[in-house]
């Protein structure tokens, strides 16, 4: 099968969990005998990786940046749309993704979108949005195959956006790559302690200011280091700022971007992650942790509560005060909170691998090209 996969970035520091997904998606589809390309408007921070795999990408390049606009060269789209079977579009709010539904039903293929919990902003106050999703978005969604959905919170809400039944909406939810499969990293340095981590894009969206905040208010935490790992979104001045203020800077250590080989070091050293996001589809970073045994803090807004169905970790409101109670009780009992992690990786390597989800998505797809519909 042909598969091309469209995200609006392939930059392993700035792209976020799209990025990675779209990464895995590719390589997986590849290794599972698929012929897999790949269209975005920035990045490629894993060219080496798909070259060796066979894997097309297409770069567009984009203007601006609030609103990118993708220079697609018209003659390469429509080379790779035709040459498709089918197309995966992911991400709702950027231009890229229209254009490239445009050209598929020009060319007669059919495209799967896959709104990694974009759909959620839809009916924001915001005027550009709502200008994209009347003259653009709605079309967008109408014309589509089909819809993927990362957790089963996602697939309620697609169903009423696109006003389609909700049986009719796949779930494919993240993955990660079995532990034996990742590279040595360089050294990452962090406390010789044992420590509480953030890992991810400071971002408002990302919460770590209720997790500085909920740090200072608990003197249960204030007992280990907190390490925040990640780019900084313009957030990172204010955080600092909040530490300053509190006298604890000296426990806080911002360490910046990792690569994929260097969050899994950092994930072996810390005692738990903490995952204090206002909104996500289904943490990424949640099942990096898990497989290789660490517990999990994260709010309720995450898509993952499965952590504490299995007693793998503890879910919270998204507050600060909801992550302060969580870091209490999870620091309670030291003993408790490793067989958290045991807990979590057993679940996360039998439910959660890129190679069994890549099937998943094949089965969906042949169901598609065969009858129209993805679902069985």
């Amino acid at each position: 099968m042909k598969v091309l996969l469209v995200n609006i970035s392939l930059d392993a520091k700035r792209g976020g969990g799209t990025a990675e997904r779209t990464r895995h998606l590719a390589t997986h589809l590849a290794k599972a005998g698929s012929s897999c390309e790949v269209v975005a408007m920035n990045g490629n921070s894993w060219q080496r990786e798909f070259d060796e795999l066979g894997i097309k990408t297409y770069i567009t390049g984009h203007f601006g940046n609030r609103f990118p606009l993708p220079l697609l060269n018209p003659w390469r789209a429509w080379r790779a749309v035709r040459n498709a079977d089918v197309l995966h579009i992911m991400g709702y709010w950027n231009l890229l993704s229209v254009a490239m539904g445009l050209l598929a039903l020009i060319a007669r293929r059919p495209y799967v979108l896959c709104p990694a919990g974009e759909f959620a902003s839809v009916g924001s106050p915001r005027l550009i949005m709502k200008v994209f999703h009347l003259c653009l978005g709605r079309w967008l969604i109408k014309a589509a195959s089909g819809f993927i959905a990362i957790t089963q919170l996602e697939r309620d809400v697609i169903a009423q956006v696109a006003g389609v039944p909700q049986a009719s909406v796949a779930v494919i939810g993240n993955a990660v790559s079995e532990p034996e499969k990742v590279e040595q990293a360089a050294t990452v340095a962090v406390p010789d302690e044992p420590f509480i981590l953030f890992m991810g894009r400071l971002a408002p969206v990302k919460g770590p200011d209720y997790l500085i905040k909920a740090y200072l208010e608990t003197p249960a935490a204030q007992r280990y280091p907190l390490v925040m790992a990640g780019p900084d979104f313009g957030m990172q001045q204010e955080l600092q700022a909040l530490a300053s203020g509190s006298g604890l800077q000296s426990r806080i250590h911002f360490i910046g971007f990792l690569d994929e080989a260097q969050r899994t070091q950092v994930y072996r050293q810390a005692m738990m992650l903490v995952i204090p996001s206002r909104s996500e589809a289904m943490s990424l970073v949640a099942l990096e942790a898990g497989v290789v045994g660490l517990p999990v803090l994260l709010t309720d807004t995450c898509g993952f509560d499965q952590v504490e169905d299995v007693q793998g970790g503890l879910v919270v409101p998204a507050s600060s005060q909801g992550i302060a109670a969580g870091l209490e009780r999870m620091l309670a009992d030291r003993q408790e909170l490793k067989l958290k992690g045991e807990r979590l990786k057993a679940f996360v390597i039998d439910h959660y691998t890129w190679t069994a989800t890549v099937q998943v998505m094949l089965r969906r797809f042949r169901c598609l090209l065969r009858s129209g519909s993805m679902m069985d």
